[in-house]
Order: structure tokens, then sequence, then C-alpha cells
């Protein structure tokens, strides 16, 4: 239990890992804001006529159908590589950042946890996300309730690591600690 990671080197790898996503979201953002800006600006051009009409300029139209399209690109960007990249942590117990830093996820006695475990701290650490998702495709907005109320939980419970256990709420729950990559049996 000594060899256990702590709040520090977690944060530092969380950090790591959403200046990574946002660099990803940005590159990809491009593409998909390219995309989506030049259907918007089509649509801004189509309505041009109306516009003209209207006694406003063209111009300004196509302008704020291309802006819309890179801002919502970039959002939706990182949010489709924020789940793809903390997925990965599901299946393999590190992220880019717990890598570069030299921790993993293992079980609470510092073996090797299984992908089946791995993938139930996910959606445990991630219960707000996945609830949020459920009450959209089910229409039960308790669910959305339930999910903020699961994401203030595994918030506080992120704070468990600074106790003599190092070991979050969500790691509880798993039955999980993070160590040092080199400790993991």
């Amino acid at each position: 239990m000594e060899q256990r990671i702590g709040f520090g080197k977690r944060f530092g790898a969380l950090l790591l890992d959403l200046l990574l996503c946002g660099i990803l979201a940005a590159v990809g953002g491009s593409t998909i804001g390219g995309w989506l800006g030049a259907y918007t600006g089509a649509a801004a051009a189509a309505a041009t006529t109306a516009a003209a009409n209207a006694g406003q300029d063209a111009q300004a139209a196509a302008a704020m159908g291309g802006m819309f399209g890179a801002i919502a690109g970039f959002i939706i960007a990182f949010a489709l590589i924020g789940v793809v990249y903390f997925l990965v942590e599901g299946f393999t117990g590190y992220t880019l950042g717990k890598l570069i830093l030299g921790i993993r996820i293992a079980n609470d006695d510092g073996t090797a946890a299984g992908v089946g475990k791995l993938l139930f701290r996910y959606l445990v650490k991630n219960s707000n996300s996945v609830l949020a998702v459920l009450a959209v495709v089910s229409r039960v907005h308790a669910l959305a309730t339930l999910g903020n109320l699961a994401g203030l939980i595994i918030f506080v419970g992120c704070f468990f690591t600074l106790g003599v256990k190092k070991q979050a709420f969500h790691d509880m729950i798993a039955k999980t600690a993070v160590y040092p990559k080199g400790a993991i049996k």
C-alpha cells in the first residue's frame, strides 16, 4: 500500500491527458469544423438572398456560418476524442499522461487488473456521463439528476487519494489503486 500513487501524480497525469486531448481536438476539430463550416457556410450562402433583401451583408452571414462550424467542430472533436482517449484507460489501465508519468491502474493488492475490472472502474468513474447519455436516450430526466449527483460524489471522492489508502472513491468501489508501473506484480 505504501507504493500507491496519491493525488499529485494522478492530477498531473490528468492535466497531461487534458492537454493532449485539447491538442488532438484542435487538429481533429479543424477537420470537423471545416466540414461543418462548409455545410453551415453553404446554408448561409443559400440564405444570402433572403439576407440581402433584409439589408444584411452576405459575407457576414457566411463568416458566421464558418465560425459556428469551427466552434462546433472543436466541441464535437473534443467529446469524441475524450471518450475514445479515456476509454483506453478502461482497456489498458493507463492513459498517455499516466504512461508518461510511469503510473498504472492495478488491483488494490498491487497485481495487474483485468479488462473487466478496468472497464467497471471506468464506468464508475464516468458514471456522470454514462447516466447523462442514458437520460438523453431513454428520455428519463431523473437519470440526469442521478448522474449529476454521481459526478459530485466521484469528484469529492477523488480527494480521498490524499488519505492513507491513496484510493479515490471509484477505486474503492472497483477495488483498484494506482501504482508505479514497475511495482505491479
